[in-house]
């Protein structure tokens, strides 16, 4: 993540990237260490993340809560949530699903998205 942010930015992504990651009802290992990376940056401790992790995995709206507010640097906050996503070596449908509708959120064209997403596929 980008030094500029704010911290609230910061944890705002952090928020998206636990959605992207348990979005499948189940965070996997090479995604919590993506996590853990992400929350040691942001100063968020073992209990918050794991919180953050587990309402992902079992609230399936949660991401529609994030990124109303805040402006963020769009290509960064993508470039993590990207990061966690593929953090398996997959990329499920509804991870994409999920990604789709935050990159709207973040004014991220759809047509450079889906060309970014035809890109990071493997």
């Amino acid at each position: 993540m980008s030094d500029e942010m704010l911290p609230i930015q910061r944890l705002d992504i952090l928020r998206a990237a636990c959605c992207v990651a348990g979005i499948d009802g189940d965070a996997n290992e090479a995604q919590a260490a993506v996590l853990n990376r992400l929350a040691r940056e942001v100063g968020v401790g073992k209990a918050s993340l794991g919180a953050m992790i587990e309402r992902a995995e079992t609230d399936k709206t949660f991401h529609e809560e994030q990124f109303k507010v805040l402006e963020f640097e769009p290509k960064t906050t993508m470039a993590t949530l990207l990061e966690v996503a593929l953090a398996d070596g997959e990329l499920s449908a509804s991870e994409a699903d999920v990604l789709r509708i935050l990159a709207g959120r973040l004014k991220i064209d759809s047509g450079m998205f889906e060309q970014l997403l035809d890109q990071v596929r493997p």
